[in-house]
């Protein structure tokens, strides 16, 4: 018979009969499903249990006492491994390492943990030695989680910081005191609603789709810092009965939603990022804007992180377009602080891949699959009409236009293409108009049409921003102005192309404030408007008081025609933005303004109030002076009112 290759025998050894010491498994091994040393008279996982070895002769007694006694039985024994993960980890079937008081993943992801009360006194029976109380029945008598959708009473989101858990996850008291101050379920869902029906709107908070949102909050799995954040700056800003508790409660949701997003820090979510940038909003509106600037870097960072700047065309259109508009209401969140100066950027457009957001009805009239359509009365209509798309664009041609604003104010050369650049944004606003609803002109009856619309304040601010582009544009050709070039680069403008400049900024400029005024007088109740608009009538304002008083053309603009103008709009802002900090400087300036040109001053007193409101930063003393021109501020920055010790103290 030849012989085998001695290379072939590891392959040949797996025909051979197993071998039969293999065979002896026990009984209780066999149902447990663990390997069995096959040990006669009693298996060593036994004799370790406890239990009652199917090898033991009848007759015989365990060396360890066990649970069984008796013949040899084949019959499931019971389970002494019940389940020791915490409460945390068993509904997110992780494994957890049974550390206490907190597990390693709850440390690492700031939840709170707890271990049910079963589960700590069976590991404290075990480590005494015993099975305890728990020792006869096993696991099959420890309390389950319990369902994911039991509630708290008074639970209006989930009590874990960085995940969708509802309430009934937790243990009674970690609810009580994650809810502690919180608003209730149902104060939640009405602010929600609330939210979307006075905020969504404006085209800073834009980014929150609404179906979504709304289901997620009914259902309690809307994550707690953005409820915090939705229903902080809806007590701010939307109607409410008693102001200055709300205010205080406000802020300490506010407050709470910044703790939890700070905990998070290193796991940025698109949640978080939402709550962060309602956050910002509200600090801006409360006037902690040095908080504001700060958090603007953290968002900044996150959206980078999460890669929301590029286009992710495999992802649902939803959720496709709701990060989308994160990024673009973000950089609406941005420019307040200073528009046009690069250092200050976090977000610039031009690391900005996305398309702008698209129309309200394939997003937020939406409704996707499985989810409860959202019926409130102020989303009724359909005539947003894009008009959020070009709010964003003539945003971003406005930051191009306060670019090339600053960089003239540096010029020690005449710029000889200044006419030509000029005419070239003019050409890219002309282009916009075409594609704009109502191509910008509004009649009376179309603004008493757009006053009942719920997207009046998209509407206002987009037909704003495109006339405050042409004047912002124009304005730097007039001399003396404090955003003109100085005199070297207006040199090179002749008298003729200065005139022309000068009618098309009054032309802008009252068409801002004519519209302003229209609607203060049409609106029978304040609406929230977009803070952009705001600024826009500001900068109108200042441009026909100053062209009204140093302009020698008699039928060009009065001065008392500009005053009030301007009256009747300081009146306005005041009802339109009332209680919003960010726009008291603006309230302030403009009524100073009317002061002194209602006055007998002279015309060197007039003209230098407008340089008065246009400085740079308090602390700026050791930005060298030639560069200082290039870093003014206007009274409106986030940047400007901020406090910022930038010196060191002299020891």
């Amino acid at each position: 018979m030849p012989t085998a290759d001695p290379t072939m025998l590891p392959y040949l050894s797996v025909f051979k009969s197993p071998n039969p010491r293999m065979k002896q498994v026990c009984q209780q091994c066999r149902a447990r499903k663990v390997g069995c040393d096959g040990r006669l008279s009693t298996c060593r996982n036994c004799e370790r249990l406890g239990f009652q070895c199917s090898f033991t002769p009848p007759g015989e007694s365990l060396r360890v006492g066990g649970a069984r006694s008796g013949p040899s039985t084949a019959e499931r024994p019971e389970r002494l491994r019940g389940p020791s993960s915490c409460s945390q980890c068993r509904v997110r079937k992780v494994r957890c390492s049974n550390t206490h008081p907190q597990c390693a993943n709850c440390i690492k992801y700031n939840r709170p943990c707890s271990y049910p009360a079963s589960t700590v006194a069976q590991r404290r029976d075990r480590n005494s030695g015993g099975h305890g109380e728990h020792g006869e029945h096993g696991s099959e008598d420890l309390p389950s989680a319990p369902p994911p959708g039991a509630r708290g009473p008074d639970a209006a989101f989930p009590a874990n910081d960085s995940m969708s858990v509802r309430y009934g996850s937790l243990s009674p008291d970690l609810n009580k005191e994650s809810a502690q101050g919180d608003p209730s379920h149902s104060e939640a869902t009405e602010l929600v609603r609330n939210f979307f029906e006075y905020l969504y709107p404006v085209p800073s908070y834009a980014f929150l789709h609404p179906s979504t949102t709304l289901a997620k909050c009914n259902g309690g799995t809307l994550e707690r810092p953005l409820v915090l954040a939705i229903c902080a700056l809806t007590s701010l800003h939307g109607p409410v009965h008693n102001m200055d508790v709300d205010r205080e409660r406000s802020a300490i949701w506010v407050s709470n939603a910044e703790e939890i997003i700070w905990k998070c820090l290193e796991n940025p979510s698109m949640p978080r990022l939402q709550a962060l940038l309602l956050t910002i909003s509200y600090r801006m509106a409360t006037g902690s804007y040095e908080k504001a600037f700060m958090l603007t870097a953290i968002a900044a960072r996150a959206a980078s992180a999460m890669g929301l700047n590029h286009e992710q065309t495999h992802l649902d259109p939803i959720l496709e377009e709701t990060r989308r508009r994160t990024v673009w209401c973000f950089k609406l969140l941005e420019s307040y602080f200073s528009i046009g100066l690069t250092e200050f950027e976090v977000c610039p457009f031009e690391c900005i891949y996305l398309d702008p957001p698209s129309s309200e009805d394939s997003f937020g009239l939406l409704c996707p699959p499985g989810s409860e359509y959202f019926a409130i009365h102020a989303l009724r209509d359909q005539n947003e009409l894009g008009s959020l798309n070009m709010c964003i664009r003539l945003a971003s041609i406005r930051r191009d236009i306060m670019k090339l604003t600053r960089e003239l104010a540096v010029c020690s050369e005449p710029y000889l293409h200044l006419k030509d650049v000029t005419a070239g944004l003019e050409e890219i606003l002309c282009e916009l108009k075409a594609e704009m609803p109502n191509r910008v002109g509004l009649t009376t009856t179309g603004l008493k049409n757009l006053i009942e619309s719920s997207w009046l304040p998209r509407h206002i601010m987009m037909v704003s921003l495109w006339h405050g582009c042409y004047f912002d544009l124009y304005r730097i050709f007039l001399p003396g102005y404090p955003e003109a070039p100085p005199s070297v680069v207006l040199s090179t403008i002749d008298a003729q192309f200065i005139h022309i400049a000068t009618r098309t900024c009054i032309e802008h400029a009252l068409s801002v404030i004519n519209l302003f005024c229209d609607l203060n007088q049409g609106c029978t109740k304040p609406r929230l408007l977009e803070f952009a608009t705001g600024v826009c009538v500001y900068h109108a304002i200042r441009l026909i008081l100053f062209i009204a008083h140093s302009s020698t053309e008699p039928d060009l603009l009065s001065l008392e025609f500009a005053v009030s103008r301007a009256e009747l709009c300081l009146a306005a802002i005041k009802r339109f933005f009332h209680g919003l900090a960010l726009v008291q400087p603006i309230l302030d300036d403009i009524a100073q303004l009317i002061g002194i040109f209602s006055s007998s001053n002279s015309a060197t007193e007039t003209l230098s109030v407008f340089h008065k409101v246009n400085h740079g930063r308090r602390s700026d003393t050791r930005i060298l002076s030639a560069a200082r021109p290039r870093q003014h501020l206007a009274v409106h920055s986030v940047l400007q009112q901020a406090k910022f010790l930038t010196e060191e103290p002299l020891s």
